[in-house]
């Protein structure tokens, strides 16, 4: 019974030989046995790239990596949400909110206090537009801008002995060489302009579900401060006086259309 199934399965693929060979032959014969072949496979690889609508929808964002940073300690907190508006799947414009604020005091015993709201627009490029998968890695640019408040005090100590208040013996007067004494600048007002450069991905988790992560490069355009001192942060650029690198991790909502 063996010997019997073997010599079928044998006799089967030497018809199967045979008749893919005549075949091929007659592809030969009527000149369609490889420019054609290639051409479908052409036509169809061109198939395999999705075509989207100009408008393909809305996408909205939220970052969690500043209010995270900020319950495991940070001095400052920022929160912000963004709006972008979907283009063939490959552009991006974008619109974002946000609202940073800090409470800290540093080594020399300063203390810095701001909390306002910032502004960024841009756009960003997905580079992975012409892929099946839904999942997007994209590129940017943002301009944003940021007018806030802030207050910078300085730290008063009291004399043990006589009681008196002691100036501050970590900041120096420039003019005449001796210790500041304890200052107190409330309501101070402030301007920045930057932009940032933008790289991350945004993974599809489920449906309408995005989650990614970004990262950003934040360069100073300009900046005007009060004359009695800078701030120590500003909101949505970070640290004063500096390029600074952003990080975001972000959940991301597709709008139905």
């Amino acid at each position: 019974m063996e010997q019997r199934t073997l010599k079928y399965s044998i006799s089967l693929i030497v018809c199967l030989c045979a008749a893919l060979n005549l075949n091929a032959q007659v592809g030969s014969m009527n000149g369609t046995d490889k420019r054609p072949v290639a051409h479908k496979q052409e036509k169809k690889k061109d198939k395999d790239v999705p075509v989207y609508p100009l408008f393909n929808g809305v996408d909205l964002s939220v970052d969690l990596w500043g209010p995270g940073s900020y319950l495991f300690g940070s001095d400052n907190l920022s929160m912000e949400v963004a709006a972008d508006v979907n283009l063939k799947n490959r552009f991006f414009p974008t619109l974002e909110v946000g609202y940073g604020k800090s409470d800290a005091w540093n080594e020399d015993g300063i203390h810095y206090k701001t909390g306002n709201p910032y502004f960024r627009i841009g756009m960003d490029y997905n580079t992975s537009y012409k892929k099946k998968f839904q999942h997007k890695l994209l590129v940017g640019l943002r301009y944003a801008v940021s007018r806030f408040s802030y207050d910078v005090q300085s730290l008063s100590a009291d004399d043990p002995i006589y009681g008196e208040g002691l100036n501050n013996p970590n900041i120096t007067d420039e003019v005449w060489g001796d210790n500041q004494p304890p200052f107190d600048h409330s309501g101070m007002k402030g301007t920045m302009h930057w932009i940032e450069i933008c790289v991350g991905i945004r993974a599809h988790v489920w449906k309408d579900l995005y989650m990614g992560w970004a990262l950003r490069y934040k360069s100073r355009l300009s900046a005007t401060t009060d004359e009695y001192g800078d701030p120590s942060y500003v909101p949505g650029y970070g640290t004063y006086g500096s390029n600074t690198l952003g990080v975001f991790y972000t959940i991301t909502y597709k709008l139905p259309l």
